[in-house]
């Protein structure tokens, strides 16, 4: 048996290094290939410059102009289909790399079956792909399983129950007031940019000194003459350097509408310290875990109570063995300590707290287990 293992392994090795002479004699076909096909574009492309150069020395008078024009234009013609073959056979040559590699990797995989470690694989790989299977099957059924059981629940619960739990999400939210509040803010912030900008522009001009002309003094006085006939209230509310009646309009706004922001903000504090403080809605959340433990309302999509599987190492278990069963030569090959053991998880039992449902399920897995 031994002798016939190493006439087995000799042979392996002899097809190996025939597969890799065959294939180092191929690339250097091909390597010598494209260094011919390179060393011909050059030569004609040698060709097309001496082709050019005889054609501008040729070019004389008005006819040789248009002909080394068209010369030169079935050399860039030439030149663009010597580049498009020059691509296609880089990609030719590429694709036939990839195809012996693909070969190679399969001949190896071939021959590593025949040995002990590819043997003891090959009697694994079945039983574990079925296992796989079932176990993620019933995954699946517990999914549904638990779905049924939560769908059921939240039919039984009353609809005020739920209106009051949705409520007071929102209440706790207050997404309306929260966005009312922002709004007046980022507008009164607006009109206070406008006044900050306007009294600096005020004060600037305050400041700065007199330069002789008709001044608000002078108007003031204008207006104060009897026999003024010129100048009016407004003409002189024009020229006031420090008029304090143009900032009322824009206080006023400001004023208002951070009022509003703050008594909007206050609304909803106080609307969700309300919703917090009112325990219906947790004492009917009680309610419910104790009934199903677990809460109808507030569980998440794929939600299931607990595993079907006692053991938590049985988590990703169908996974692992699915990914090791699909290996097909790409990679280190496994070794025979790399197998996982082929084991069904045991099921849980079924107990008096759980739902009807699921003890069918757990009830279904232990039959199906001892059959």
């Amino acid at each position: 048996m031994r002798r016939q293992g190493h006439r087995l392994k000799q042979w392996g090795n002899t097809v190996m290094a025939k597969d890799v002479r065959d294939i180092r004699n191929s690339l250097h076909n091909s390597e010598r290939y494209l260094k011919d096909t390179a060393r011909s574009t050059a030569q004609s492309a040698e060709s097309n410059a001496a082709t050019s150069q005889a054609a501008r020395s040729a070019a004389s008078g008005a006819w040789a102009g248009a002909g080394f024009q068209a010369v030169t234009a079935f050399q860039t013609a030439r030149a663009a289909r010597a580049a498009e073959e020059q691509l296609a056979l880089q990609q030719v040559m590429a694709d036939r790399q990839n195809e012996l590699a693909e070969q190679i990797t399969w001949n190896e995989f071939a021959r590593w079956r025949q040995t002990p470690e590819g043997v003891a694989f090959l009697a694994w790989r079945e039983p574990a792909f079925g296992l796989a299977q079932t176990v993620r099957d019933r995954d699946s059924q517990w999914l549904q399983g638990w779905a049924r059981v939560i769908g059921q629940a939240q039919a039984e619960i009353p609809a005020d129950e739920k209106q009051r739990l949705l409520r007071r999400n929102a209440n706790l939210r207050q997404s309306g007031l929260k966005i009312a509040s922002i709004v007046s803010f980022a507008v009164a912030g607006l009109f206070l940019i406008a006044l900050l900008f306007q009294v600096f522009a005020l004060s600037i001009t305050s400041s700065a000194p007199a330069t002789g002309g008709f001044s608000y003094e002078d108007c003031l006085a204008a207006l104060d003459d009897p026999d003024n006939m010129l100048f009016s209230e407004d003409d002189c509310e024009a020229i006031n350097p420090a008029p304090a009646g143009s900032i009322l309009p824009q206080a006023i706004p400001l004023a208002l509408f951070l009022g509003l922001g703050i008594a909007l903000t206050v609304v909803r504090r106080t609307k969700q310290r309300a919703a917090r403080n009112d325990p219906t809605v947790d004492n009917e959340a009680r309610a419910r875990l104790e009934r199903w433990h677990f809460d109808p309302l507030a569980v998440e999509p794929g939600y299931t109570g607990f595993t079907w599987y006692e053991s938590p190492d049985a988590a990703g278990y169908a996974d692992r063995l699915m990914q090791l069963a699909l290996f097909d030569g790409h990679g280190r090959p496994p070794a025979q300590s790399d197998l996982i053991a082929v084991r069904m998880p045991t099921a849980r039992a079924p107990h008096s707290t759980n739902p009807a449902e699921v003890n069918q399920l757990l009830g279904a897995f232990a039959q199906a287990d001892t059959a």
